[in-house]
């Protein structure tokens, strides 16, 4: 079944939507939030365990985070190189040495961001769940 999948719960799968947003301030810093689109998809994540969807929105905002930046890896490779470009038309190209080396330079890149990323977020986490621990203690 190709996406856009029906939202909600069904026989076979349950789906959500996940917002996110995305602003660049003038010193270039990205930031981001996300949430659920609507009561549909809060009443679905309600159904999918003791995360609540939590754990289905983080794998597929990494899988979406990865394909992007696979694309773009292979993009700027094959803006900068004529001969990579014509190696990733060819029928004859061995495309699990191509995949390898895709693979690789997208890890790389993806590596560094979350280096820089990664501290930020922890702590982000930390003081989200310390105040809701303070907040249910009152």
């Amino acid at each position: 079944m190709p996406a856009p999948w029906p939202k909600g719960i069904h026989a076979d799968y349950s789906a959500f939507v996940l917002e996110i947003h995305v602003r660049r301030d003038k010193s270039g810093d990205l930031h981001s939030a996300r949430q659920l689109q609507d009561e549909c998809d809060e009443r679905t994540t309600e159904h999918m365990g003791s995360t609540g969807g939590m754990e289905e929105g983080a794998l597929a905002l990494l899988t979406e985070a990865l394909r992007a930046e696979a694309m773009l890896q292979l993009l700027v490779k094959i803006s900068n190189d004529a001969e990579f470009k014509e190696k990733v038309a060819s029928e004859d190209v061995d495309m699990l040495d191509l995949i390898e080396n895709l693979s690789k330079d997208t890890l790389e890149q993806v590596r560094r961001e979350l280096d820089k990323f990664a501290p930020r977020v922890a702590e982000e986490a930390i003081h989200r769940v310390r105040d809701g621990i303070r907040h249910e203690s009152e």
